[in-house]
C-alpha cells in the first residue's frame, strides 16, 4: 500500500512542477451603479436602490387645488401614483424642449410617487474614485443631491431619495393657504 501512495505523491509533484502559474488577478476598482437620468435638463444619476422603475408617463387625472408642480394621479400597478413635474418642482419653471415622456417612480416606505424626467440615458457604472462632494447646483436640487461624478466635461449629480424626502418639498402639495388654527380660549 505504501508503494502506491508514494507513486501518487511523485506523480502529483511532477504535475505541480509542470503546471504554469496563473497570471495575477488585477484588483478590480470599486464601482458605483445606477441610472443616468435628467430632471429639468440637469444631468443626474440615481442608485438603483433609490428608484422603483422608470415608466412612460401614464394618463393623468388633475387634482384641483394643488401646487403647479403636481401634475395629477395615474393608475399604476393597481394603485394610484401621484406624479410631480420635475421641471417645476426642482427648477421652478418648465424647461424648454419636448413634452416629458418618462417618469421616475420612487417607492419608499409610506410614500409612492413619480417625477417627470427630461431625459433617460439608461444604466451606468462609474468608478467610485471619481465620486466628488462638489455641488455645482443650487436650490432644491442641490439639497436633494449628495455630490456626484465628474465624467469628462459633465458633472453628474447624485440624486438621493432620502434627501428628497427629508427636504420636505413633497410635504405640502396644496396651492391654497392653510387656514389659521384657532387656539382654545380658557
Amino acid at each position: 500500500m505504501g508503494g502506491a501512495f508514494t507513486a501518487l505523491q511523485a506523480l502529483h509533484q511532477r504535475y505541480a512542477q509542470r503546471t504554469p502559474l496563473l497570471p495575477p488577478v488585477a484588483a478590480e476598482e470599486p464601482t458605483w451603479s445606477g441610472a443616468a437620468i435628467g430632471i429639468a435638463g440637469v444631468p443626474l444619476v440615481i442608485a438603483h436602490g433609490d428608484v422603483d422603475t422608470v415608466i412612460a408617463l401614464p394618463p393623468l387625472t388633475r387634482i384641483p387645488g394643488t401646487c403647479n408642480w403636481v401634475l395629477g394621479v395615474a393608475a399604476h400597478q393597481g394603485g394610484l401614483l401621484p406624479v410631480f413635474c420635475g421641471d417645476t418642482l426642482f427648477a421652478g419653471r418648465l424647461s424648454p424642449g419636448r413634452r416629458r415622456e418618462y417618469c421616475l417612480v420612487f417607492r419608499q416606505p409610506g410614500l409612492h410617487f413619480g417625477v417627470t424626467l427630461s431625459h433617460v440615458r439608461g444604466n451606468i457604472t462609474l468608478p467610485l474614485a471619481e465620486r466628488s462632494s462638489a455641488m455645482p447646483l443650487e436650490g432644491l436640487l442641490a439639497e436633494c443631491c449628495d455630490g456626484g461624478f465628474q465624467r469628462g466635461e459633465e458633472f453628474l449629480c447624485l440624486l438621493d431619495s432620502a434627501r428628497l424626502l427629508a427636504s420636505g418639498a413633497l410635504a405640502d402639495t396644496s396651492a391654497l393657504p392653510a387656514d389659521p388654527v384657532e387656539e382654545a380660549v380658557p
